[in-house]
């Protein structure tokens, strides 16, 4: 993938994979904006079962059981720039 990753390809793919880890027809409950020090570096994606959390500069989406373990981790490539929340 291309060094900038833009937020509906990263969302269809946590769609995609949490088809392919068994929820065949996946549907996000709550999104969820991660910030730290002000500045836009996440999300978070929560369904019913389980929850995917993408960090922009690690370039990774990590899926997690309701139980904490980690289910699945896919890499999406790392955002080139960084946003300031207002």
């Amino acid at each position: 993938m291309s060094d900038t990753i833009r937020f509906p390809s990263v969302r269809q793919t946590v769609l995609d994979a949490a088809s392919e880890l068994g929820f065949p027809e996946p549907a996000i409950t709550k999104m969820v904006v991660i910030t730290h020090g002000g500045y836009y570096v996440g999300h978070r994606f929560l369904f019913d079962g389980f929850q995917a959390v993408w960090m922009m500069a690690e370039g990774v989406i990590r899926f997690y059981g309701d139980d904490g373990t980690t289910l699945k981790t896919v890499e999406v490539g790392q955002e080139s720039s960084i946003k300031k929340v207002a």
